[in-house]
């Protein structure tokens, strides 16, 4: 029998287990083990020794199990040993296929109805404990391959992956359409399921992928893909809605900011035009304001106003001139009904020119300077104090001659058509 010098494992990747086909070598022959692998020294069924990767002298010396192993034959002064030599290959076993041949019956949360759902991928593994996987996996059968994981996992792996799948999707509160879209998140749920069954023989799942996974079409699916038809169309117009409710608001908003925009226009500019009547301090502004209220009230006599019961007419002008005193006398420049009925009372006029009162007597406006009251028409023949509108003297019978047209400020007389003084420029009134 020849003495093997070298040890080493010479078959392809894809073999889970090799035995070295010879089982004598002498003291001091090379044990080479490969990175991917791992060695195991049997002798009598029990697994004497593990070697990792690595290059091994095999003496006595190095490695003292050995002389359980020696044999009594010496050849040519060397000692030689005998056992069995197995190479376990340690290596990632890539692109594992799984898949369910039947269709797995899951509930589906949301909707509260069953489907069908089929499913396949594959997977990745590796031997993590050689002394264990020996032992429970390989066995009598040395010449292990991966197609031996397909095989002795495949329904092991069904089970497992149908079970895993269908409390998955049912305790994700999701509906079973969306969840079957998370392939990477169903494959990270599925794997944890996975590692029992392959860590009881040494093995560990490296990765765990889902190719493609789907709903079979029977009629609860048929139904749920048009209630949810229908759910996307009710959402649609109800989005619609609300958009449109966003615009009206918008444009409400819009349109309130404007006119209120426009309201404080027309406010300043009115405070504007107080501010140019008030700037020789007669409050105009506020007396024009009440005039035109007295006038209101003038007008509507039916009502028993305040205004109306202090007297229309002559008493209204009083009022207003009752008004314009209380405004210069410090009630900045607003009557109480009051100073309004007490001024009706009186006997001041107004000038018809800048509204002020003008104490009864006068015949010019202190404040103005224009005349109060119209002048006094005498009859020329006897004297008489002509009403005005009378063509004739009441008295006497004598023609009246209106007198002419004068101005209030040069004294010049003026056509009665004329609007301003033909020497000074002054307004006529």
């Amino acid at each position: 029998m020849p003495i093997i010098e070298v040890i080493k494992n010479t078959v392809p990747g894809g073999v889970l287990c090799f035995k070295y086909p010879k089982e004598d070598f002498n003291n001091g022959a090379q044990l080479i083990v490969a990175e991917y692998e791992e060695a195991l020294f049997m002798k009598d069924g029990v697994i004497e020794q593990v070697f990792s990767s690595g290059k091994y002298t095999l003496t006595t010396e190095n490695f003292p199990f050995l002389t359980k192993l020696q044999s009594f034959f010496i050849s040519g002064g060397v000692s030689r040993y005998s056992c069995k030599i197995y190479f376990v290959n340690t290596q990632h076993h890539l692109d594992q296929k799984w898949g369910t041949p039947d269709p797995v019956t899951v509930l589906d949360p949301y909707w509260q109805t069953y489907f069908q759902i089929q499913a396949r991928g594959s997977y990745t593994v590796a031997i993590k404990e050689v002394k264990k996987f020996f032992l429970k996996f390989v066995g009598a059968n040395v010449n292990a391959t991966e197609n031996d994981i397909k095989k002795n996992f495949r329904i092991a792996f069904v089970q497992n992956i149908s079970e895993s799948l269908a409390e998955y999707i049912s305790s994700s509160g999701e509906e079973s359409i969306v969840v079957c879209n998370k392939k990477k998140a169903l494959a990270d749920g599925l794997k944890g399921a996975l590692h029992d069954i392959l860590d009881e023989y040494g093995m560990e799942l490296i990765n765990f992928y889902i190719e493609t996974i789907g709903v079979l079409e029977d009629e609860n699916y048929r139904s749920v893909v048009k209630m949810r038809r229908e759910r996307q169309e009710k959402m649609f117009s109800r989005e619609q809605k609300l958009e449109e409710a966003r615009l009206d608001f918008a444009l409400s908003r819009e349109k309130s900011e404007a006119e209120r925009y426009i309201s404080g226009q027309e406010a300043q500019a009115d405070y504007e035009r107080m501010k140019i009547r008030d700037q020789n301090g007669t409050n105009g502004w506020a007396r024009q304001e009440m005039s035109n209220i007295l006038q209101e009230a003038v007008k509507n006599t039916g009502t028993g106003s305040l205004f109306v019961n202090a007297g229309v007419g002559l008493n209204v002008g009083k009022a207003i001139g009752g008004m314009m005193t209380e405004m210069t006398n410090g009630n900045n420049g607003i009557s109480t009904p009051e100073s309004l009925l007490h001024s009706s009372q009186t006997n001041d006029l107004i000038c018809p020119k800048c509204n002020n009162a003008v104490p009864q007597g006068m015949k010019f406006c202190g404040q103005c300077g224009s005349p109060v009251s119209k002048p006094k028409v005498i009859c020329t023949s006897c004297g008489a104090e002509i009403p005005d509108g009378m063509k004739f003297c009441g008295q006497c019978g004598t023609p009246i001659v209106k007198p002419p047209r004068t101005c209030s400020k040069c004294g010049a007389e003026v056509p009665d058509e004329m609007k301003f003084c033909g020497r000074c420029g002054n307004r006529m009134e």
